[in-house]
């Protein structure tokens, strides 16, 4: 007599006393579903399977959309910027490109805080004026 073992999902077991030819039997049948399952799934693999190990795939495909509407808003920027007077261009790559405080432009300049601050404000408002203008 041999014992098979059966395992319930709630955690609970039950054991089962058969003849040999029926534990012969069982064993063929759980070694045929092995090799079901196995040529079942052989080419698929699972994207959660990566994921679970740590493996991130990294979207390689271009937003065609949104690639041009940041050109042509760069471009429009750029045409902005591009009305401003060399005084208030430098003032703006400072603070945006060279990411320098107004504390820090101001001392470089010899003029007060308020002093940027007031020009800063000026710039942004002539600058949202063209691109408002450029939008139309």
């Amino acid at each position: 007599m041999q014992v098979i073992i059966y395992k319930f999902v709630d955690g609970t077991m039950n054991a089962v006393e058969v003849t040999e030819d029926i534990y012969l039997i069982h064993l063929e049948l759980l070694q045929q579903e092995k090799r079901n399952h196995w040529r079942e799934t052989r080419r698929h693999t699972s994207f959660y399977y990566f994921t679970d190990k740590g493996i991130d795939f990294e979207d390689k495909r271009i937003d065609l959309f949104a690639e041009i509407v940041r050109k042509e808003n760069a471009e429009r920027v750029h045409k902005a910027l591009m009305t401003l007077s060399d005084k208030r261009r430098d003032l703006v790559r400072k603070f945006y490109y060279e990411e320098m405080t107004m504390r820090q432009i101001a001392s470089q300049e010899g003029v007060s805080h308020t002093a940027i601050s007031q020009r800063m404000k000026t710039i942004r408002k002539r600058l949202q004026k063209e691109l408002r203008d450029c939008s139309i």
